[in-house]
C-alpha cells in the first residue's frame, strides 16, 4: 500500500539520535549487569533471568507502544517511555533484592519498548524508495550504540557498582528532554474517541490488533516471522560464542570483545550506509534473500571453524570472514524486513505492525540463548561422555 511522506527529514535524523543516545545508555550498563545481580545474590541462572524479563517485557509492549503510537502520535510514547526508562534505571541503582532487580528490569523492558515507534517515524517521513535507507539509519544508531555504550559503561564502573545505572538514568533523562523539546511530530492524533474506549480512553483491542492484522495479511505474517527466525539465530550465535571461542581457540575475554566490537562495527557500516545504495541497484527482496543466504553462510562457516577440518594458524582468519559475512548478512536483512513490513501494512497501522516485528524479535532474544546454551551444554556432555568411553575401551 502506497506509504505517507513528507520532505522533512529533520525529525528521523533526530529519532536516530534519540535512539543511539537510548542505546548508549542501555549498553552502559549491559556489561555490568550480571555483576550486580551477583551482588545481590544471583545464581548464573537468575543472572540470565535478569535479561529474560527485560526481553519478555519487550515481547508483550512493543506492539502496545508501537499502536498507541498509531493513534496518539509518535512523540508522547516515545517521551513518556524513556521516562519509564529513567524511572527503572533509578530503581535498579537503588534494588536491594533481586525481585526489586528482576522488577526494575522488567519494567526497563516496557520502557525499551519504543523500537516499533521510532521506525514508525521512518515511514512517517520518507518515501518507500528511501524507507530501506531510513530504517538503516535506525539501524545504525542501535549498533552503534551497543559500541560506544559497553566501553563507557567500563570506564564509570571503577568509580562505583551504580554509578553506570545512575549516569545511565542521566543519559536517558537528557533524551527524554530532547524529545520534549526538539523532536516534531510527525503523525497527527485521532481526535475522536470510539465508543469502546469511552471507559478507559484506550481501546484495549490495541493489546492484540498487531495480531489479528499479521494473520490476516499473509505476508505482514512471513515477514514477522523471518524477523523472528534471524533474531533467534544472531543471538543465539552471541550467547554461546565466548564459551564457543574459549573452547576451541583458547581466546580471553579482551580478545572475545575485539570480535563482537568488529562484528558491531560492520552491521553499523551496512545499515547506516550501504543498505540504502544496494536496494537502488537490486531492491528490497532481492537485497533481503541475499542477507539471509550470507546470514546462514556465516553461521555454518563459525560451525566449521571448531573443527579439524581448519588449520590452527587459520583459526583466527577463518572465524573473522566468518563473522564478517553473518555480519554483513544481518545488516542488511534488518532494516529490509522493516522496510517490506512498512509497504505491506496500511499508513493507519505502522506503529503497530513494525511493533509487534519487534516485539517477536524480543521472543527471538528470549529463546536463542536459552536454546543455544542448552544445546551446547548437551555438545559438551556428549563430548565429555564420549572421551570417558573412548578412554575405558
Amino acid at each position: 500500500m502506497k506509504q505517507r511522506s513528507t520532505s522533512n527529514k529533520r525529525p528521523l535524523w533526530l529519532m536516530a539520535l534519540t535512539i543511539l543516545i537510548d542505546f548508549i545508555g542501555f549498553g552502559l550498563i549491559l556489561p555490568l549487569l550480571p555483576f550486580w545481580a551477583e551482588h545481590l545474590g544471583a545464581n548464573a541462572l537468575e543472572v540470565g533471568l535478569i535479561l529474560t524479563v527485560y526481553a519478555l517485557a519487550q515481547f508483550l509492549f512493543t506492539p502496545v507502544l508501537g499502536a498507541l503510537s498509531d493513534r496518539y502520535g509518535r512523540k508522547p510514547i516515545v517521551f513518556i517511555s524513556l521516562l519509564i526508562e529513567v524511572g527503572s534505571l533509578i530503581f535498579t541503582a537503588l534494588a536491594g533484592t533481586l525481585p526489586l532487580l528482576l522488577v526494575a528490569r522488567f519494567i526497563g523492558g516496557l520502557g525499551a519498548s519504543n523500537i516499533g515507534s521510532a521506525q514508525a517515524v521512518v515511514s512517517d517521513v520518507t518515501t518507500p524508495q528511501e524507507r530501506a535507507k531510513g530504517m538503516g539509519l535506525i539501524g545504525a544508531a542501535i549498533g552503534l550504540g551497543f559500541v560506544i555504550g559497553p566501553a563507557l559503561g567500563g570506564v564509570l564502573a571503577p568509580l562505583g557498582p551504580t554509578v553506570p545505572f545512575w549516569c545511565a538514568a542521566g543519559v536517558a533523562l537528557i533524551n527524554a528532554l530532547l524529545v520534549l523539546f526538539f523532536f516534531q511530530e510527525t503523525r497527527k492524533p485521532q481526535r475522536e474517541v470510539l465508543p469502546h474506549e469511552a471507559a478507559t480512553g484506550i481501546d484495549m483491542r490495541i493489546l492484540f490488533r498487531g495480531w489479528q492484522t499479521a494473520v490476516r495479511h499473509p505476508a505482514v505474517l512471513r515477514l514477522v516471522l523471518v524477523n523472528f527466525l534471524l533474531t533467534l539465530a544472531f543471538t543465539a550465535m552471541e550467547s554461546v560464542f565466548a564459551l564457543f571461542a574459549q573452547r576451541y581457540f583458547s581466546w580471553n575475554t579482551p580478545q572475545i570483545g575485539y570480535v563482537f566490537t568488529y562484528v558491531g562495527v560492520i552491521i553499523v557500516i551496512m545499515q547506516g550506509g550501504l543498505v540504502g545504495r544496494l536496494v537502488q541497484y537490486v531492491g528490497e527482496q532481492r537485497l533481503l534473500i541475499a542477507g539471509l543466504v550470507l546470514l546462514g553462510m556465516g553461521l555454518l562457516l563459525l560451525a566449521v571453524a571448531g573443527t579439524n577440518w581448519i588449520a590452527p594458524t587459520w583459526h583466527v582468519a577463518f572465524v573473522l570472514i566468518a563473522l564478517g559475512i553473518l555480519s554483513i548478512g544481518n545488516g542488511a536483512v534488518n532494516p529490509t524486513v522493516s522496510a517490506l513490513l512498512s509497504f505491506a501494512s496500511s499508513t493507519e497501522g505502522q506503529g503497530e505492525i513494525l511493533g509487534l516485528s519487534q516485539g517477536i524479535g524480543g521472543l527471538g532474544r528470549i529463546i536463542g540463548p536459552l536454546a543455544a546454551g542448552s544445546i551446547y551444554a548437551l555438545q559438551v556432555r556428549a563430548f565429555l561422555l564420549l572421551q570417558v568411553v573412548c578412554y575405558h575401551w
